[in-house]
């Protein structure tokens, strides 16, 4: 149970409580809070059906579902249908998917990643729904998360280098909509002035920060290129324990020869991300003249249509990392996730076609165990996942916490101003 858990559980409980609805999200690093109802609904509504955290859990597990049908439905229309099993193993069972998917913000945005990418796509056309549900998509994430921020600076540049066409009928609609959805918190705002969406004066922070330090943008660069690696954030890498082998002796024989062979492994994944990207960006750049405003690209799909949209995902990201008055973390940039898999898998597909079958089922089979180990072994003892644990209960513990001390139903701090529970000598 971390902090962002519970400004999501609290916002359910005033919901199944009270019917009291909570018209601002989290509170960012830095920021404010997001506006707007829509993780409030996402999460309460599924927890008003049946109160478990596992309720609201599969409404992000269908997110992430659909997610995958989106980016699959693209690539089956450009590549023989076995690059959709690529990009299950890739996707589905990368570990960078699998450890957002619990209850926070960032977990929900692989939706909105997905939809970004299709309706993008095909909107070579001027269709009212891909550019409605465009729009939808941007205004619905900005209430999920700030790095919504690559999105809508990837939006201005495909249209402003002519990648697809805007319906401004579906525009005006899709605009509508999401103002209507945040009425209630702009009423809210009115009434409550600290629920403002602002940089935080006392952090020293200020718009276009990290193009200032540099350092932050090479970060965001590098996190581009572990995506499509195994070299993931600390929590499932260094701090991955085996305290749930009870013998010592294999204890340390298991770790060890776990924390010895990722270093192998991310060494040969990294290079592998790198070269592949280079090479796709360097023939754009060379072929395509991508930041020339004159030439139409609405006519350029299939294989190379991805590519671009790829390449102008990457500056945008740049842009937004550099605008950020905060430094981040991998889950601030995980929009940028899906894609990269994606060129990635086209790579790996590749590979499948010009190799020997038996030995591209080697690599593959050893791709699939290095997922397994570090999805299972993140599960079972990690930074914030144990064997131990039952967050089921420790749900209920809260809501009951929640009930106990009324001073708890106003505190967005669960490690350091929560009140909790005293334990019993039988607990003891």
């Amino acid at each position: 149970m971390h902090n962002d858990h519970v400004q999501m559980l609290v916002k359910v409980f005033r919901v199944v409580d009270e019917g009291k609805w909570s018209h601002f999200g989290n509170a960012t690093t830095g920021m404010g809070f997001l506006p707007g109802s829509f993780l409030t609904a996402v999460s309460a509504i599924p927890m008003q059906i049946y109160f478990s955290p596992y309720s609201a859990l599969v409404v992000i597990l269908l997110f992430h579902v659909i997610s995958y049908f989106l980016f699959a439905s693209v690539l089956k229309e450009n590549f023989k249908s076995l690059i959709l099993v690529d990009f299950l193993l890739l996707y589905w069972l990368s570990p960078w998917r699998v450890e957002q998917t619990e209850l926070y913000n960032p977990a929900y945005l692989f939706l909105f990643s997905a939809v970004h990418f299709y309706t993008a796509y095909h909107m070579n056309k001027k269709s009212f729904w891909m550019t409605f549900f465009h729009v939808l998509t941007i205004g619905f994430c900005v209430q999920v998360h700030f790095s919504v921020l690559m999105l809508g600076i990837l939006s201005l540049g495909l249209w402003g280098f002519r990648y697809l066409k805007v319906n401004w009928w579906g525009f005006i609609a899709g605009s509508a909509v999401v103002g209507l959805s945040l009425l209630p918190w702009f009423m809210a705002y009115l009434a409550h002035r600290e629920l403002a969406v602002a940089v935080s004066k006392d952090s020293g922070s200020f718009i276009g920060k990290n193009f200032v330090l540099v350092y932050p943008v090479l970060k965001g660069i590098s996190y581009w290129i572990r995506y499509g690696a195994v070299s993931y954030g600390r929590h499932i890498f260094s701090e991955i324990n085996f305290l749930w082998i009870q013998d010592l002796t294999v204890q340390n024989i298991v770790s060890g020869a776990f924390h010895s062979l990722k270093y192998v492994f991310t060494a040969v994944t990294v290079i592998f991300s790198a070269v592949v990207q280079w090479r796709i960006f360097r023939n754009i750049w060379k072929q395509g003249h991508p930041f020339r405003r004159g030439d139409d690209r609405t006519v350029i799909r299939g294989e190379q249509g991805i590519y671009l949209y790829a390449f102008y995902f990457f500056f945008a990201m740049l842009i937004a990392t550099g605008l950020s008055p905060v430094e981040f973390n991998h889950w601030h940039l995980i929009l940028a996730f899906p894609i990269v898999t994606v060129l990635i898998t086209i790579a790996f597909h590749k590979l499948r076609e010009k190799m020997p079958a038996k030995r591209f089922t080697w690599i593959f089979a050893s791709v699939f165990i290095v997922f397994c180990m570090f999805d299972t072994f993140g599960a079972l003892g990690s930074r914030v996942h144990s064997y131990k644990s039952n967050f089921h209960r420790e749900v209920l513990q809260l809501y009951k916490e929640y009930h106990q001390f009324p001073e708890n139903k106003t505190s967005n701090n669960y490690l350091e101003q929560w009140h909790h529970e005293q334990p019993t000598q039988e607990d003891k």
